[in-house]
């Protein structure tokens, strides 16, 4: 497709930071190129601050992006951040840092914003109605969804880097112990937050972000998950129970697995499989279908770009 015009977005997310091109023409949109880094800024926050350390990770980043999207020749830079920086207490000073360095303001979604932004992601991609989770590194967002909008939902205060953070002590996976007390602490989170959810019984569960991305990968590869449009990925809670069965038993099969798949998931993809496993033991579905899209997409379509129209090329 000749384009235009090049624009650049950047998703400052809690396990990574990335930046995507798309190219403009009209008022049809392509991406076009990516590039990420695994920084895991959220286990940089101590006593509610991003540490002098994790600001630094931050600004580096950002400086090495910016320059990944001139050699894009990007017209114009637009950068958001969802948990990675929502809750620090010195998210103001970060911000300032990043703006004085490379020139770009980072703009902090609120948790109601960041779901509005997944809702308006589905609803791009053709979805009607549902339930749906968005699991990142820091948070997950929870919530329905249907011809109208965005309905009743939650950010919940965990994400697939924190829950290892919290609960994995002795060793790069979760033990069995360890497992339950993760899993006891995801239902009782969704029973905080939304208690009307449990039992819901969706018949499907879909599921955004890189965590999820990167389990279907994995099940994708041993066979265990379907394409279901060539797009998505329809995934059996039954899967992921058994991956994690595999994966107390032969650790260092799925080490070598990871460190040639996944290499920057090694320790957030088992504390990603158990929280999603966790959510649709919770509202009683079986099935989990993988979405490519998530909040950098409905950020695009309802912020920068809400006249025009997604391509699925890329």
């Amino acid at each position: 497709m000749e384009t235009t015009e090049k624009l650049a977005l950047i998703d400052v997310g809690s396990n990574t930071i990335r930046a995507v091109v798309y190219g403009r023409r009209g008022n049809r949109v392509r991406k076009l190129y990516s590039e990420r880094e695994y920084t895991g800024l959220i286990a940089y926050v101590s006593n509610g601050r991003l540490t002098e350390e994790g600001l630094s990770r931050l600004c580096a980043t950002m400086a090495h992006l910016k320059r990944f999207c001139a050699l894009c020749r990007c017209e114009g830079v637009t950068a958001f951040s969802t948990a990675s920086l929502r809750g620090v207490t010195n998210r103001v000073e970060a911000v300032e840092a990043v703006r004085r360095l490379t020139g770009i303001e980072i703009l902090p979604l609120s948790a109601e914003e960041e779901m509005a932004c997944d809702c308006a992601a589905l609803r791009h991609a053709g979805l009607k109605a549902g339930f749906a989770f968005d699991l990142g590194g820091g948070s997950c967002q929870v919530f329905r969804f249907d011809e109208a909008g965005l309905g009743e939902g939650a950010s919940l205060p965990f994400g697939c880097l924190t829950l290892g953070e919290h609960f994995v002590r002795r060793g790069l996976f979760p033990d069995r112990e360890e497992a339950r007390a993760m899993r006891r602490y995801v239902r009782g989170t969704l029973d905080e937050y939304l208690p009307g959810f449990a039992g819901a019984e969706p018949a499907v569960l879909h599921a955004m972000g890189g965590t999820a991305r990167a389990v279907a990968k994995l099940l994708r590869a041993a066979g265990q998950a379907a394409d279901e449009d060539g797009e998505s990925l329809c995934v059996p809670r039954e899967a992921l129970r058994a991956l994690l069965r595999e994966a107390r038993k032969r650790e260092g099969r799925l080490v070598a697995t990871l460190r040639r798949v996944i290499p920057g998931r090694m320790s957030t993809l088992l504390p990603g499989v158990l929280a999603m496993e966790a959510i649709a033991r919770h509202l009683g579905c079986e099935t989990i279908e993988v979405t490519p899209t998530g909040v950098r997409e409905g950020f695009l379509w309802t912020r920068l770009l809400p006249t025009a129209a997604p391509s699925t090329a890329s």
